[in-house]
Formats: C-alpha cells, sequence, structure tokens
C-alpha cells in the first residue's frame, strides 16, 4: 500500500479484496455515468451494475441504493490525488477521516471547486442519511484532531450545536462551489473555522 494510503489502525481485520474490486468496479461505473449524464437524470441500479460488467445482486451486495454508492463516489473523488480507489474502495468513509487528519479540508474545498460540474451533477443524486453521517465525522475531525491547524486549537461540538454547524457549514460549501466567484480557500476555512468557534461558545455560556 502507498505512504498515502489509509493505514490499517491496530487490531482492524484486514478487508477482502473481492470487495474493494467489487466496489471500486462500482464506484467507477457510477461516476462514469453521472459524467456522461444530463444534471438530474435518473442512474437505474441496474445501470451501473451493467456498466460495471456485474450483476444486480452483486450491487446490492455493496450498496442497498444508489445514493449510498453516490457518497462513495463522491468520496473517492475529493481524494483521488490522495489515494488509489483500488486500495481504499472498501472503507472510503475512514479514508476521507485520515485524508482530513492528515491534511485538514483545504484540499477538499479545492477538489469540489475544480469538479463542480461533476460534483453539481452528484448532489442531484438523493444521497439519503449516510452523506450526513460521513461528513459530520469528517468535519469533527477537522475541527478536533486536525495536524493543519496552523493555531493548533480544536473545537468540540456535542448535541443539537454539532449538527446545526456542520449543516451550515454544507450549506456554506455548497454555495462557495455553485459562485462565479468565491471566496479564497484561506478565506473559506476562516469563515467555517470562525462559524464553528461561534457556536461551540453559544453552547458553553
Amino acid at each position: 500500500m502507498s505512504e498515502r494510503a489509509l493505514t490499517m489502525e491496530a487490531g482492524e481485520q484486514r478487508v477482502d479484496p473481492r470487495v474493494t474490486r467489487t466496489r471500486a468496479a462500482l464506484i467507477r461505473a457510477l461516476t462514469a455515468l453521472v459524467s456522461e449524464s444530463p444534471k438530474g437524470e435518473t442512474i437505474a441500479m441496474s445501470t451501473v451494475a451493467d456498466r460495471a460488467g456485474l450483476s444486480r445482486q452483486a450491487l446490492h451486495n455493496h450498496y442497498s441504493n444508489v445514493g449510498d454508492l453516490a457518497t462513495d463516489a463522491w468520496i473517492s473523488r475529493l481524494l483521488s490525488d490522495w489515494l488509489s480507489l483500488d486500495e481504499a474502495a472498501a472503507n472510503l468513509d475512514a479514508a476521507l477521516i485520515e485524508a482530513v487528519r492528515a491534511r485538514g479540508i483545504e484540499p477538499l474545498l479545492a477538489a469540489g471547486r475544480e469538479d463542480r460540474a461533476f460534483f453539481e451533477k452528484l448532489r442531484a443524486i438523493p444521497r439519503g442519511e449516510r452523506v450526513a453521517e460521513v461528513i459530520a465525522a469528517a468535519v469533527t475531525a477537522w475541527l478536533t484532531e486536525s495536524d493543519r491547524d496552523p493555531t493548533g486549537s480544536t473545537i468540540a461540538l456535542d448535541g443539537d450545536a454539532r449538527i446545526f454547524t456542520i449543516g451550515g457549514m454544507v450549506a456554506l460549501v455548497s454555495t462557495w462551489q455553485t459562485a462565479d466567484t468565491p471566496p479564497p480557500i484561506a478565506q473559506q476555512i476562516a469563515t467555517l473555522r470562525a462559524f464553528a468557534t461561534g457556536a461551540a461558545a453559544v453552547t458553553t455560556e
């Protein structure tokens, strides 16, 4: 595994390589279909399976719906310069958190902006609750554990404050990604951190 690939935590069991290969094939298939299709066009599970050269049952063995697969496609695209899909496809949630810990969120904001046409089409696919959980975990890692925070400060958010803050951050990032003239990345980072700091301060009063 490359030095940038997700490292295995102590005691964690290795993933069956067949799982990784299958998920990588499905992610690549959906990514290609999203890239080729007009924004908002429905992409069926059977279409994804056919594109990947797999049965629909194989897809269902790994993803309950296209939305869950779209979440993995979103993560893999954001991390395309960080690790190989062929190495991390079976555990992309953890890969995203590890990348945020190691690099902060600046590279993710930049990747989302540079590839905004793809991400706009991907966002049109309903992704359910899983994507919110993944984003919440990644943002929490950034606020509390990132090695790339120049201030060395951490921000702990709990309960409703965490839900509110992360929802607001997602809304801000979505606005910046679609804006013709978004703020510079450094300003985006400062705004997101100020937003989280303000929410945290309210909960401690």
